[in-house]
């Protein structure tokens, strides 16, 4: 009996001190798949991508806005705004492909092997990914808040990794950068072009291309490497 009791004991011991696994945080509903940054790096190492990647498109929701989410509605405004881009815009989709929200989780909805759609264009669109950065990025408005802010930069790093791309304003754009009507892209001449300010006046500093090359570009390059050295 006794010896019997030593085993169950040990048995019970064992257990109590297996090695937790860690909880995977990835939920899905509908298409859209959220994830911490960290399983976004995973995710997007074991997708397969079949069209030319030559741009990454920035855009700020504007609305909704840091107002809108509560911790725990991501699936909530990604239907949201499925639901507004397929009935009021008359898109076939949800217009981006990945969509950052402020606590730092980030969702994928419209695949990668598929075009994003929405106002900035053809041109920006045939070989581009959009990304939208939920929050009104305009100064006097959100003030983005850190982790969102190191999901941005890490996950702009990982896509310009995975398809070759140097940051540059040849290949990580701002939808303020392209005029609405015609489509083309007109860079910081904004004074006589009908031209959004997202993703924002204070997005990462600015919305012009001097920002972006001075405060922007140079936070991915270093994640870039970063990545490259350590793997993470």
């Amino acid at each position: 009996m006794r010896k019997k009791l030593v085993l169950i004991v040990g048995v019970i011991l064992s257990l109590l001190f297996l090695p937790i696994a860690p909880v995977h945080a990835t939920e899905i509903q509908g298409q859209h798949i959220l994830m911490t940054r960290e399983e976004f790096k995973d995710w997007l190492s074991n997708t397969q991508v079949n069209r030319e990647i030559r741009l990454i498109q920035q855009h700020h929701t504007w609305l909704p806005s840091y107002k809108h989410f509560n911790g725990s509605n991501h699936f909530r405004m990604l239907m949201g705004m499925e639901n507004h881009h397929k009935k009021t815009m008359g898109w076939s989709n949800i217009a981006q492909n990945i969509t950052t929200f402020p606590d730092g989780k980030v969702a994928v909805s419209r695949p990668l092997n598929v075009i994003p759609e929405g106002t900035i264009g053809p041109n920006a669109n045939s070989v581009g990914i959009a990304i939208e950065h939920v929050g009104n990025f305009d100064i006097g408005q959100d003030v983005m808040t850190k982790e969102q802010r190191e999901t941005i930069i890490y996950i702009n790093a990982l896509l310009c990794i995975k398809f070759g791309l140097v940051p540059s304003i040849d290949s990580i754009t701002y939808h303020h950068w392209w005029h609405l009507k015609t489509k083309e892209r007109v860079l910081d001449a904004t004074a006589s072009y009908n031209v959004k300010s997202c993703p924002g006046t204070g997005f990462f500093g600015g919305n012009s291309t001097n920002s972006a090359k001075t405060n922007f570009y140079p936070l991915i390059t270093d994640k870039m490497e970063e990545i490259v050295e350590t793997g993470q």
